[in-house]
């Protein structure tokens, strides 16, 4: 299934790199998109992955998140 999440204070690449690493970390996410200029991540996961341990993460990075 696709997912999106709505991520703030990301301002340059090293940012959404940062960001994109995190995500893909994740053996069951697959297709990670960033998009910096809208402040979004797009990708795709299995019903096993927690977007709330997802969105945590990325927010403990220092990029508020929030699921759309």
């Amino acid at each position: 299934m696709e997912k999106k999440l709505n991520i703030e204070g990301m301002t340059c690449m090293h940012c959404s790199g940062r960001v994109q690493k995190y995500i893909e970390s994740n053996n069951a996410i697959s297709n990670v998109t960033i998009d910096l200029e809208n402040k979004e991540a797009v990708f795709s996961c299995d019903d096993t992955v927690s977007m709330d341990t997802v969105v945590k993460g990325i927010t403990e990075l220092g990029y508020p998140a929030k699921e759309k």
